[in-house]
């Protein structure tokens, strides 16, 4: 313990995946049984009882896994973890995949091995194509949300850069003394003023859906989001108090944050996905 302590205190980031430990317990612990099982069927020596045990450890993997995963996703260093955690979130959503199918599998052996073994050959082959196309759906999943999100992080920078610019122009140019010529140059510019401002609000709406959808899986119980309702509201709170300021502001934590997300997700971007 002191020496994983130690490891541990080297590295700030290190602290948070503790919990990860166990995870992985958790999965040795109930692959232990399937693995079994499945040495067992190579040599011929599986029973109904053994595909009985698999089934319901791959199933218990396939329902818990995604919950335990929530659980011990760390919950500091928010944008420094993003590209890690869309890795995770991926790689788990894997795992959990293969355990329910494998556990399909499992319960048809369980229920046919004795009377019909010649038609899972075939079940078999189908459950490793279905397993295929779920990963690669799994995949596919992240990369497009990676790659919306990556569009509409740059279309918000752009909108408060140009809400910084009409905020700017707001201003009366130093000499003016016409006040009708003021009054004119007041009403145009407040008016882009507001227009900049309603852009920057759309783009942030947008971006805000993106933040909030799961990356690994459609159903909300069973996925992890890109961010947490608590970090988007945060960063939304941020981000709105940019756009509702009377002037130019120089919110390094905000602008740093957006990049964050597109540093995160700029490594899968894929326009074809």
């Amino acid at each position: 313990m002191p020496a994983w302590k130690r490891f541990v205190d080297e590295d700030p980031l290190r602290a948070g995946y503790e919990r990860y430990v166990w995870v992985v317990f958790f999965l040795i612990l109930f692959l232990a049984g399937p693995a079994h099982v499945a040495f067992k069927a190579v040599v011929g020596a599986a029973h109904a009882g053994n595909y009985r045990t698999a089934a319901t450890s791959l199933g218990l993997i396939y329902l818990m896994l995604p919950l335990i995963v929530r659980w011990a996703e760390p919950k500091d260093y928010t944008f420094v973890r993003l590209p890690s955690r869309i890795g995770r979130a991926t790689f788990f959503r894997t795992v959990a995949n293969a355990a329910g199918i494998g556990a399909v599998g499992a319960f048809l052996g369980a229920r046919f091995i004795a009377t019909y073994p010649a038609p899972l050959i075939s079940t078999v082959l189908t459950l490793m194509v279905t397993m295929v196309v779920v990963t690669h759906k799994t995949f596919a999943r992240a990369r497009k949300l990676c790659t919306q999100t990556c569009i509409d992080v740059q279309a918000l920078l752009w909108a408060m850069d140009e809400l910084d610019d009409a905020k700017r122009r707001d201003k009366p140019a130093s000499g003016l003394t016409d006040w009708r010529r003021w009054r004119r140059s007041r009403q145009a510019t407040g008016a882009k003023h507001a227009d900049k401002q309603m852009a920057a609000h759309q783009s942030w709406h947008t971006l805000k859906l993106d933040l909030c959808t799961t990356v690994d899986s459609g159903y909300r119980l069973f996925g992890l989001p890109l961010l947490t309702k608590g970090e988007v509201d945060e960063l939304e709170r941020e981000v709105l108090a940019e756009i509702e300021a009377a002037g130019p502001t120089d919110a390094a934590s905000t602008r740093k944050n957006l990049h964050a997300i597109l540093k995160a997700c700029a490594g899968r971007i894929d326009v074809l996905a």
